[in-house]
């Protein structure tokens, strides 16, 4: 005899707990809706496309989200974490010089963009103009791509001649060209070799540094 999908007290379901089927649930909407976004776009998903996908009923979708913008919002968090910790392994060791953190870091970035193009397509372009609430996040992640880059180079940055507030204005716009290259590759279909990009990135880096850096480094 087959157990009951819900006991009557409620604390199982077919086998599970409650809590961790709502759980399973939420990440495979999450993962649906990172493949949805990434290859339909998040304009072009229903919240019914997403359901079925990921084999829920849709009023389960509603027990873990908002509405499709707050999936959105799950999805940019994780792609985003991806991207940063991709970032921050390419770094490596805090011993190896400045150059070959800088062409790790980029290297990471770049070869995450190209591997899984679900990921810039989410982070780009799909992230954009959604809500102000959307946007938020968005700029959050600036912020964290900045403060990532104000920890490596700060060490080589002569702050007497260059404040800090003013540094972190200018890897702002580090940070941006950096985004830009990355979406630039991303719209020509990768054509350009991932090496050629990391050059093109470290090249814009590299002379940034080599502007305010210290003379004692």
């Amino acid at each position: 005899m087959s157990a009951p999908e819900l006991d009557p007290d409620g604390r199982r379901y077919r086998g599970a707990a409650p809590g961790q089927r709502q759980r399973e649930r939420r990440t495979r909407l999450i993962e649906a809706a990172t493949e949805a976004f990434g290859t339909e776009g998040y304009r072009n998903t229903t919240v019914i496309t997403l359901c079925t996908a990921a084999g829920v009923g849709k009023r389960y979708f509603y027990e873990s989200f908002t509405d499709s913008e707050d999936l959105l919002l799950e999805v940019y968090r994780e792609v985003t974490a991806r991207m940063l910790g991709a970032i921050h392994l390419g770094i490596g060791d805090t011993d190896a010089d400045i150059d070959t953190r800088v062409r790790g870091a980029l290297t990471a970035y770049f070869q995450l963009i190209r591997d899984d193009p679900r990921v810039p397509r989410i982070a780009f372009f799909e992230i954009l103009g959604v809500s102000p609430t959307v946007d938020r996040a968005y700029h959050d992640v600036l912020d964290a791509l900045v403060d990532i880059c104000l920890a490596l180079l700060t060490p080589y940055v002569d702050l007497d001649n260059h404040p800090e507030a003013s540094v972190r204005m200018v890897v702002l716009g580090l940070v941006g060209a950096i985004l830009i290259i990355a979406q630039k590759w991303v719209l020509d279909d990768y054509r350009q070799p991932l090496a050629d990009v990391v050059d093109s990135g470290f090249l814009v880096v590299t002379a940034v540094l080599a502007r305010i850096a210290s003379t004692t480094e």
